[in-house]
């Protein structure tokens, strides 16, 4: 790789890139609402004079620094949509100002992605501006509906996009949250529904029915013991299991309720899969005495989604897990890079998940991540990035996107 010095025209545009970020982050978009933010970072690659900026039928941004022909191309991702901000009473700035103070811009998805997604557009267009040559094309994405889990904004990104690209996609980089570290992959995650079925009665005699919530009591402790024998794993740690959520019907007063129902978030290994997890259920709500179907049901669930576009689709909350190899040559190169501008990034895997398994799992392409974020800070009323990490991460994304593309 031919040596570029990319801090001057990352130093010139750095006022800008933080101004566009804090804007980003006073922009509330949470899931289904990203239109706002989308039309902010077109604009913004407008500006930057990106070779090609569109958006995909579901309101995926793509925008494409062209390269000269002949190279593998990189592609950059972020996601638009945040979670809700929650207790406003908890934050120290308000979670839509983009505040800047002492050193951070603090809001609503400044860690998760909104940090991220500023310094890609920016590096992207650093790059052109240093005049630094590079065969393949540097693609900058910022997709849709991430938060939800099923990782549907990229599937219509891949499907659209990624999977008619003209010439190959050699790299993903993954703007969620590395500070600065070089990230290589995460456990799955499903979203499951257990059921178990009683009898409705007058609760003034309970023996006239059955009470699915009893029912239920045995299913939850067998679960609670599952999460202590579950699996590890040397680098992405250990399946888990958690109840997230339990109601009962018909929940009227004096009336014993005949549908119990408990929501748990399953994280798993590369080596499990829908298959195994089902069966280890299975086997748990038999264990409880309950026959599955008369008495029990178990079910992953799906999110029903409405994009800003108006596109409608609901989608299973299945995502699997993915690790990149440390010596996968991509990888290689990408540390090689981080060393020649001065960084030093230490492997490691995120506890939660992303949107790199569909590229990683499905598309077969290397995923990775490396971004100014960090996870302490995601989804807490905490919320911010640090301007320096930005300043050293747009340096990175500089480095690497010539080493990939080269």
């Amino acid at each position: 790789m031919k040596a570029y010095d990319f801090a001057p025209a990352i130093e010139r545009s750095f006022g800008d890139m933080c101004e566009f970020a804090s804007r980003l982050i006073a922009l509330p978009s949470v899931t289904g609402q990203e239109g706002l933010v989308a039309e902010t970072i077109i604009s913004e690659m407008k500006r930057l004079q990106y070779d090609d900026v569109f958006t995909d039928k579901a309101g995926n941004v793509v925008g494409v620094i062209k390269g000269t022909g002949g190279g593998e191309h990189i592609l950059y991702n972020c996601h638009m949509d945040q979670v809700d901000p929650g207790n406003l009473e908890a934050w120290e700035h308000p979670p839509f100002s983009g505040k800047t103070a002492d050193g951070w811009i603090h809001g609503r998805g400044a860690s998760d992605t909104k940090g991220a997604i500023a310094t890609q557009v920016y590096s992207a267009a650093c790059v052109k501006e240093a005049g630094a040559a590079h065969r393949g094309d540097i693609i900058v994405t910022a997709v849709v509906e991430e938060e939800p889990g099923d990782m549907w904004g990229m599937r219509k990104l891949a499907d659209e996009v990624l999977a008619v690209y003209p010439g190959r996609i050699g790299l993903t980089v993954l703007g969620e949250a590395t500070g600065l570290n070089v990230y290589l992959g995460h456990r799955g995650k499903v979203e499951i529904d257990i059921r178990t079925i009683g009898q409705v009665a007058h609760s003034s005699a309970p023996w006239r029915g059955t009470n699915a919530v009893y029912k239920m009591c045995p299913v939850i402790e067998a679960l609670e013991k599952l999460g202590d024998r579950l699996p590890e794993h040397p680098f992405l740690r250990r399946s888990s299991v958690a109840v997230t959520n339990i109601t009962c019907s018909p929940g009227w007063l004096s009336t014993v309720p005949d549908r119990c129902t408990i929501r748990i978030d399953r994280r798993f290994l590369p080596h499990e899969n829908r298959e195994t997890i089902m069966k280890e259920l299975g086997d748990i709500l038999k264990g409880a005495g309950l026959s599955v179907g008369a008495d029990a049901a178990a079910e992953i669930q799906a999110y029903a989604h409405t994009g800003y576009t108006g596109l409608q689709e609901s989608m299973e909350l299945y995502k699997p897990a993915f690790l990149t190899p440390e010596d996968e040559p991509h990888v290689v190169i990408v540390v090689d890079a981080l060393k020649k501008v001065g960084q030093n990034p230490a492997f490691n895997c995120w506890d939660f998940g992303t949107d790199g398994a569909w590229i990683a799992t499905e598309l077969g392409i290397p995923t990775i991540g490396y971004s100014p974020c960090e996870e302490e800070y995601a989804h807490t009323p905490r919320d911010r990035v640090s301007m320096d990490l930005m300043r050293k991460a747009a340096l990175g994304y500089a480095a690497i996107s010539v080493a990939v593309t080269e």
